[in-house]
């Protein structure tokens, strides 16, 4: 093939539109670079952080600020996958969501249905907000998305969400603490409240103690989320003792992030962290209220303003239902008083109608019983007589005590040594029965001024009715301590039996004049009248609880000083 020649002049021609060509090309390279640049400066300049991301998934370009936000110097990113940016749990999900915007781009945003989170090169994640738009780039599909990090606006949110969960609550537990309701049953209910506070239900269980009177230890009243053999790592909590007992003792909130120690079991049953909370009325420790709280949980003052006001709102309650009690009590008192009003009148008119008699009754059954006429036969039935005169005159005589009352001689005595001596004429009967005595004198200084007489009476029938109820055997506990009621100061004395209990319906009939559980021919009815009114005579009061199978606890409240 002959190749084809060029004049001179042709060859010329052909270099002079060559050399055109390149400074035609040289001047797009330079207007290239130019908008390259400016388009730089204009994503330097934007207010979000820019990240431009091909088909493959791989960083084609970023601004300044997306390095700042997520850490990395300039040029760090380019080249790079997007999963960098990404948690580990969302990369996998994200990939696909890729392919699916290039198969069908356009701009929306992110974010609608689940929460982004981006991850800096620290490792450390923030809450993100993603637009996503898409533009051709040097003949190549490119994803633009700009990114935010939302933090401080989820912190508000969060905290506003927060505080009206806060209110909610609060005015929720206003309205039980109005309602007429049992003690416990206010109490669960609280808790439950306290419980759907998004912050504080990630553990779901929480727990309401109040103060047990025989001990002075906090015992719970109220439980919630502990399922099956679970239970709070402390049921009963002694003032001192672990976190919960040092929050009772220095009637402050206590907060631990982490289970670690500071229970009164081990091993601790679950992680967690939690609010021990003291419910105080004055400068008195009435329970603790504990919420658990998940395990790293950061302490907030907010939680803590909540927990005490809801503390508060306890004690009030708490308070209330006591003066509720000493009301009924007081109410109980007075209908006992007008009892014995109506008896005294009664025995006022009837006594000297049924003594003479009596007496004359008894003074010939003792002569006869002395006559030497009488065969054997007939000197049983004086005897027993005999028996029932003295009897009859000794019930007559307790109703006349109670009637009319006695003339108080007192003296300061100490009261340890009048349950000693009570309690040493038992003894043999107690070991006979095998019946354990348990002494708990929590009270140092026991000596009040008493009536030894009328008291040590009133404690013999106390510890006699006791004994009585635990034929089988069991424990009788003794314990003195002093207690504030009604803001006096008053020495208590709590004789406990293990014996059978006393039902509800005859509870509310004990002090009644000859009412007794002992059966005919075992009792007068007149035991715990005359000790309730020895109590009484010295300006104090009788609070009894039993329960069927678990035994009775009578309290003897004498005021102090």
């Amino acid at each position: 093939m002959k190749k084809k020649s060029f004049t001179r002049e042709q060859l010329e021609q052909k270099l002079t539109e060559m050399r055109n060509s390149l400074n035609v090309l040289d001047r797009c390279r330079s207007e290239l670079r130019k908008s390259k640049s400016e388009y730089q400066r204009l994503l330097e300049t934007a207010p979000d952080a820019m990240v431009f991301v091909n088909r493959e998934g791989r960083i084609v370009l970023v601004n300044a600020q997306l390095e700042e936000m997520f850490g990395y110097s300039a040029g760090e990113l380019v080249g790079r996958e997007l999963g960098c940016l990404i948690p580990e749990r969302f990369r996998e999900k994200h990939q696909k969501q890729i392919a699916h915007y290039f198969e069908r781009p356009s701009a929306r945003p992110m974010g609608l249905i689940y929460e982004i989170y981006g991850l800096r090169s620290d490792g450390t994640e923030f809450p993100a907000d993603i637009s996503l738009s898409f533009l051709e780039m040097d003949n190549e599909m490119l994803s633009a998305a700009s990114v935010r990090n939302i933090t401080e606006r989820k912190q508000i949110e969060e905290k506003l969400e927060h505080n009206y969960h806060l209110q909610r609550v609060t005015s929720s537990v206003l309205k039980i603490a109005l309602e007429s309701l049992p003690l416990d049953e206010q109490l669960g209910r609280i808790l439950d409240l306290i419980l759907t506070i998004p912050h504080l239900s990630l553990q779901s269980k929480g727990a309401i103690c109040l103060v047990e009177e025989k001990t002075d230890d906090f015992v719970i009243r109220a439980v919630r989320g502990f399922v099956g053999e679970e239970s709070p790592p402390c049921t009963r909590i002694v003032r001192g003792n672990c976190l919960c007992g040092k929050a009772a003792e220095i009637g402050e909130i206590i907060f631990s992030d982490c289970s670690e120690g500071g229970h009164s079991v081990e091993p601790i049953p679950f992680p967690h962290g939690h609010y021990c909370v003291p419910i105080v009325s004055g400068k008195l420790t009435l329970g603790l209220l504990n919420v658990f709280v998940k395990e790293g949980h950061k302490r907030k003052e907010s939680e803590e303003k909540f927990l005490l006001a809801i503390a508060n709102t306890l004690a009030v309650i708490i308070e209330r239902h006591k003066a509720d009690q000493e009301r009924m009590m007081l109410k109980e008192q007075l209908m006992q008083a007008d009892k014995m009003v109506a008896l005294g009148r009664l025995t006022a008119n009837v006594a000297h109608e049924i003594r003479n008699p009596l007496t004359a009754v008894g003074g010939f059954a003792r002569r006869l019983h002395k006559s030497s006429q009488l065969g054997n036969r007939e000197k049983e039935y004086v005897d027993v007589i005999v028996g029932e005169v003295d009897r009859l005159e000794k019930i007559l005589n307790n109703v006349l005590l109670i009637s009319k009352g006695v003339e108080l001689h007192k003296e300061p005595m100490d009261i340890h040594v009048l349950l000693d001596e009570v309690l040493q004429l038992y003894e043999f009967l107690c070991k006979e029965r095998g019946i354990a005595i348990d002494r708990s004198y929590l009270l140092k200084n026991a000596e009040i001024s008493v009536d030894r007489q009328h008291v040590r009476e009133a404690l013999t029938n106390v510890v006699a009715n006791a004994i009585d109820s635990m034929p089988e055997g069991g424990m009788l506990q003794v314990v003195t301590r002093s207690e504030k009621v009604g803001g006096r100061d008053f020495l208590n004395i709590t004789i406990h039996d293990s014996g059978v209990g006393i039902p509800a319906e005859q509870l509310e009939m004990i002090f009644e004049p000859f009412f007794t559980t002992k059966g005919p021919k075992k009792g007068t009815g007149l035991g715990l009248v005359l000790a309730k009114k020895a109590v009484e005579d010295h300006g104090g009061f009788i609070r009894i609880a039993s329960e069927p199978g678990k035994g009775t606890t009578l309290d003897l409240f004498f005021p102090m000083g």
